[in-house]
């Protein structure tokens, strides 16, 4: 079977969606049922070849700007489509955001939401990252459920327990709690901010993004390496994630697998990625509630860890093969 794949990010997105495309994609090239083209945009498309065997190991894929003839089937894992062609469609979507919170400007609107209603009438097969968000599919988007996978993604076996080896310097010398990230709404980081000055007014006990930018007070940590990253974890009281939407929650699982504990919303597809291996906010609209756990999660060292222990075998048992064979089989599915 030969596989077209939209690779138009795969060098530069460095988000939750790039590093499954990147991990599944890598995968695939172990494979020998099947061929890959990669799509990406731009004249002379086979001169990012080099660049693209790099970053996935091997060099066993052919480079192009159109969907070719010979492809049996086009795989869309960017949540919507951006390159048409003549072969059937199979789509991934990560979460329908746009649908859920959207933009209030109408050309911004029309724009974020354009890919996924593309997606949506020409997708032959679909895989979702939770249960929830093919829920959300079917609800925003009119998608049949019957058509939709659910596949979980993974986290990197570098995600693991060990020591705090080299925190960046702005991290050294006091406890910290730690968020991972963007900085928007529907992270609810201004009321983990909020909760974080309430629940600590003395100071102690820091918080930490790792995002661009960060509100008033909290560390930002941005372009960290995964090293870096995994560093930041292993050292953290806790991953802070008060999360009102996601689609998954990839920071979630990473810090579990290093063994992390984790305070999460049980809103969206978080329970489905936690299990009962977090402490959970009922009601992540209430700042005080965050606050609380907060404090619980920095207090209560018995509480750390079981959190601890259950957080690493729930962490277990996700596996990037897994990942890729299922999202192999919705592909293999929307060829036939």
């Amino acid at each position: 079977m030969h596989v077209a794949i939209d690779a138009h990010n795969l060098l530069t997105d460095e988000r939750g969606i790039g590093v499954y495309v990147r991990a599944v994609t890598a995968r695939f090239l172990q494979r020998r049922d099947c061929s890959l083209t990669l799509l990406v945009r731009g004249w002379f498309p086979a001169r990012k070849h080099a660049r693209l065997a790099s970053l996935l190991g091997s060099d066993d894929f052919e480079v192009a700007a159109h969907v070719p003839r010979k492809a049996d089937v086009t795989w869309h894992p960017w949540n919507g489509v951006f390159f048409e062609g003549p072969a059937p469609n199979a789509v991934t979507m990560h979460d329908v955001a746009p649908f859920a919170f959207p933009a209030r400007d109408p050309r911004r609107r029309a724009a974020e939401q354009e890919p996924f209603l593309r997606s949506a009438r020409i997708g032959r097969r679909f895989a979702a990252d939770s249960v929830f968000t093919r829920a959300q599919m079917g609800e925003l988007l009119g998608i049949d459920p019957e058509l939709v996978a659910v596949v979980p993604l993974a986290a990197d076996a570098a995600f693991s327990p060990g020591a705090f080896a080299a925190p960046p310097e702005s991290l050294r010398g006091a406890p910290y709690l730690l968020y991972v990230g963007a900085v928007e709404p529907r992270k609810n980081t201004e009321r983990l901010a909020e909760a974080w000055r309430r629940a600590f007014p003395r100071g102690g006990v820091r918080l930490a993004f790792v995002a661009p930018h960060a509100p008033d007070g909290v560390i930002a940590l941005p372009a960290l390496d995964r090293s870096a990253l995994v560093d930041c974890y292993r050292g953290a009281i806790a991953l802070a994630f008060p999360s009102l939407y996601e689609g998954f929650g990839l920071p979630a699982l990473e810090a579990m697998a290093c063994g992390t504990p984790v305070v999460a919303s049980r809103r969206a597809s978080l329970p489905e990625v936690c299990g009962e291996a977090a402490l959970y906010i009922d009601d992540p609209e209430d700042v005080e509630e965050i606050a609380q756990a907060l404090r619980s999660i920095v207090e209560d060292a018995a509480l750390r860890t079981r959190l601890r222990e259950a957080g690493l075998r729930r962490a277990a048992t996700f596996s990037w093969e897994r990942t890729a064979q299922e999202t192999f089989a919705m592909i293999r599915s929307a060829a036939s």
